[in-house]
């Protein structure tokens, strides 16, 4: 059964499930009104078999792992978790994006680990999306949209002669997500993935840096990869937003807080940059992936531009995709992201040195 393919197409638009990065005072999570929370798991469960079949799943297991890994650290902070388990996937696409399904299912792709710069802003993404979870926002939105249809499915979701009625569920279920949960929903997500990250000792202000980094991108594409609905913030609000409550949090000096910059990238070394966005995605994409480089003493980004690439004129993406910008200064022994082009090569290994403050 693929019911998404003549709905997402060439276009992949199932990737504008989740908006990222929102912000408003978290509120006690409660179960949704005529659905039980063993439906919202059968609901997670099948529609996890369609996503994977869809795009998926990238093919690094020691990523997966440290994604999950990353997710687990903070359901375990969690004082209810809601769900008995929670699933972290990386997904096999080049579009920017992270979606969380109901029932504990949550998903980014790898175009959005090549934007992300360390680990703390992993946190933050992924806490928003647990966050969708925890107040079950995507099962709201089929109670909105189809009422009292689904009691005619039940827990029962999963047997094959519910097949139509799954059909309509998810048919919905992915219309709905996909125009967004409303802006006061997105920021309640929001104001849970920093809290999150915060309680698992990571910086909550990782994420103005993460959206000034999708902002100047945004600016460069001509793409608003999180503003397709007029219900959803811009990135310049989200900044704003986060970086308010981000500061909040961190001024209440109750633990140190950290980056984890070399280890992220160390995981993502050799990670594939562009190209398919989906299974069945028929372009003829060239090979690129993501490479890590220590910063030498004289370097500038239009020196390694030059050094590297070959091209001089790259210096601004390799500023971009590091989250600086062409006129901050550059530290040697620092690392930073390369795309190379062609597939990727073990030949060299990053090197990680323990962070001894917050900034790294």
């Amino acid at each position: 059964m693929r019911p998404f393919k003549h709905r997402v197409g060439t276009t992949s638009l199932f990737f504008l499930l989740s908006c990222l990065i929102f912000l408003l005072p978290s509120s006690p999570a409660f179960s949704v009104p005529f659905i039980s929370k063993d439906t919202e798991l059968a609901m997670g469960q099948e529609a996890d078999k369609q996503v994977v079949a869809q795009f998926g799943l990238y093919g690094d297991k020691s990523l997966q792992l440290y994604v999950n890994e990353i997710g687990q650290k903070l359901v375990s902070t969690l004082s209810d978790k809601e769900f008995n388990k929670y699933f972290f996937k990386v997904v096999d696409s080049s579009d920017i994006n992270a979606f969380a399904l109901p029932g504990g299912y949550i998903y980014v792709t790898r175009g959005i680990l090549a934007m992300i710069n360390n680990e703390a802003e992993l946190a933050c993404i992924l806490g928003h999306e647990i966050g969708h979870v925890t107040q079950h926002h995507g099962a709201k939105q089929i109670v909105r949209a189809i009422g009292a249809q689904i009691l005619a499915i039940g827990g029962a979701i999963a047997s094959p002669k519910h097949a139509g009625e799954w059909l309509m569920v998810s048919s919905q279920m992915f219309n709905q997500i996909n125009l967004g949960y409303g802006r006061d929903a997105e920021l309640e997500s929001d104001a849970h993935g920093l809290l999150s990250a915060y309680q698992a000792g990571y910086d909550p202000r990782s994420m103005v840096d993460f959206l000034k980094g999708l902002r100047q991108q945004e600016m460069m594409s001509g793409q608003a990869y999180h503003s397709f609905q007029a219900t959803h913030p811009d990135t310049k609000e989200r900044i704003i937003k986060t970086g308010s409550l981000s500061e909040s949090i961190v001024n209440r000096k109750e633990k140190s807080v950290r980056k984890n910059r070399k280890e992220y990238l160390s995981h993502i070394q050799g990670l594939s940059f562009g190209g398919q966005k989906y299974n069945g995605d028929r372009k003829n994409y060239k090979k690129k992936h993501i490479d890590v480089y220590e910063v030498q003493p004289g370097d500038t980004f239009k020196s390694i531009a030059m050094k590297e690439l070959g091209d001089e004129r790259e210096d601004l993406t390799i500023a971009v995709m590091n989250g600086k910008r062409l006129e901050d200064s550059l530290k040697p022994g620092e690392f930073l992201k390369l795309v190379r082009p062609g597939p990727y090569h073990k030949d060299t290994i990053l090197e990680i040195r323990p962070d001894i403050n917050t900034t790294q």
